[in-house]
Parts: C-alpha cells; structure tokens; sequence
C-alpha cells in the first residue's frame, strides 16, 4: 500500500502547510538555457508561457500565441490579460480530486475541458503526505516514484493521451493545457506536441527544463518555509521536497525510454497509440510552424 501512497506524492504534496523565513541552500538543480523572458506575467498563475519561436529539425519556426501551457488557475484574477493572449480554449490534465479541492476559475466565453489521464479515486495524496510527515518516505523513494509516474503517465491510459494530444492539434484557437504545477503532466504533454512536430531533442528537454527557471523562486520559498516548520515534523525528510518540487532529465528520459521499450519507438507510438499518420503529422507540422524568409 505504501508504493501506491508514494505515487501521488508529486502533485504538491507539502503546499498548505508551509510559511516563513530562513534559507534552504539549492543544489544540483538542471536548469534550462533558454531564457526566462519566454514566461508570461499572469498574476496568481504560475508557469505560464507559450510555446514558440523555436526552430525544428527541418528549419522551421513554431507559431507563437497558438499553444500555452501553465499551472492551475485556481487563483486567477486577471480575466483581461486571458483576453488579451486570445486563448478561447483551456483543458485541464489534474485528477477530479485535486479539481474538486482547487478548481479553476471558469471564463464564460472559454471552453473548458477536464482529461485526467489517470486518477486518484482513494485520495492517495493525503495518504502519502502522512508518510512523508512520519518520515516514512525518503529522497530516493521520491526519486523512483516520479520515475514510475513518468514512465506509466503515457502508457496507462494512452486513449486519453490520445484524446489530449488531438484536441491540442486539432484546435483552430489559441489554447492552454495545464496540471496543478505545470511541470509533470504538462511536460510530458508539451515534450510530446514538440516531438511530433519534429523538434529535437535538445530544444525539447531545453523548454521541458524551463520549468524549473520559471519556478525557480517559487521553489525557494517554499523550501525555506519548509526548513523553518522542521521542528514540527522533524522526522520528514526535506530532500523529498527537492525531488518533488524540481524536474529533471532523468524523469522525461523514463517517459521516452518507455515508449521505446513498449513500442518499439516514438514514431510507432505516434502512429499507432495517438493515431497520427504520416500525412496528418506533415499537416500539424505545416499548421503550426513556419519558413521565415
């Protein structure tokens, strides 16, 4: 029962609980080379950006203003700014429980979608917060289990990936996808919208790894809140919080290697799972991408 606990314990396992002061150090962090001037200043949502501007493997330029991606928007306030960006359709990769507990602010003239990929119907997370707070779980457990999400997240429920990944293709507006942190489900989602539309690998861990610039405070802050509330629960393990707060190479390499392993490649798993023929793949590609002259 412990391992299934464990699962969860990446969807934020320690916000709620977490306020104050002094300094945690931060080490050994993946951080991306691209530049943070990509993120959108979104007030109460964090890790927003679009996707564009970057060039494929065929010299090819991604649209900009056509694909978002972020965190939850559970504490939007700013419906102008969402206005102004055009984003007409939002879908929503979080579990019913994790909606039910923060939902999104709902914009009347934007279509809003809900595809769990997988769900959470014991209410695993809570189960997994008392492990972690009794010292039950340390940075290693935290480690695999992320590696276990990320290799299990595509392949569990892979008609659902298939769903999210033609309503994002198939979408004649501007639109948002988004998980709780915007850094995981998203991610995956995002690495694999770049994959099919032939970007390499570099510029994809590239954008993947920008989550970490974008939360780069955010992440700090609650790293020190956490040292400061210690004492409280001094068997838990901080190191946990790093691993569940970062993302690393190791973590989208277990979705990719994955895939390989089950089917034989990402372009049979683009062919055969997501349902996307070569002629349909050249189609998104000239749909969303373009030659600068």
């Amino acid at each position: 029962m412990k391992v299934k606990f464990i699962k969860y314990l990446f969807l934020g396992l320690f916000s709620g609980f977490l306020f104050s002061c002094s300094s945690y150090k931060i080490e050994n962090v993946e951080f991306s080379d691209f530049s943070t001037n990509r993120e959108i200043q979104l007030k109460k949502v964090n890790n927003l950006r679009a996707l564009g501007n970057i060039k494929n493997l065929q010299g090819r330029f991604l649209k900009d203003s056509l694909i978002y991606r972020s965190a939850d928007l559970h504490k939007l306030k700013d419906l102008k700014k969402i206005k102004q960006l055009n984003i007409q359709q939002i879908i929503d990769l979080r579990t019913e429980n994790e909606i039910f507990k923060k939902p999104d602010i709902i914009i009347p003239t934007i279509n809003y979608q809900h595809y769990p990929a997988y769900t959470d119907k014991e209410d695993q997370l809570n189960q997994a917060r008392k492990l972690v707070l009794k010292g039950k779980v340390n940075a290693n457990d935290a480690y695999n289990r992320m590696i276990k999400f990320y290799q299990e997240y595509p392949t569990e429920n892979p008609d659902m990936i298939k769903t999210i990944i033609t309503e994002i293709l198939d979408s004649d507006v501007p639109i948002l996808y988004h998980c709780t942190a915007g850094k995981d489900r998203t991610g995956i989602i995002s690495a694999f919208i770049l994959k099919i539309l032939k970007f390499d690998n570099e510029t994809i861990y590239q954008e993947y790894l920008l989550s970490n610039n974008m939360r780069k405070d955010l992440i700090q802050k609650r790293l020190n809140k956490a040292k400061h509330l210690h004492f409280i629960f001094p068997k838990a393990d901080l190191k946990v919080l790093e691993k569940l707060s970062w993302i690393e190479e190791d973590y989208l390499n277990a979705t990719f290697e994955e895939i390989d392993k089950k089917y034989g490649s990402f372009e049979n798993y683009t062919k055969t799972i997501l349902n996307i023929s070569d002629e349909k793949r050249n189609y998104y590609i000239n749909k969303f991408t373009y030659n600068k002259k």
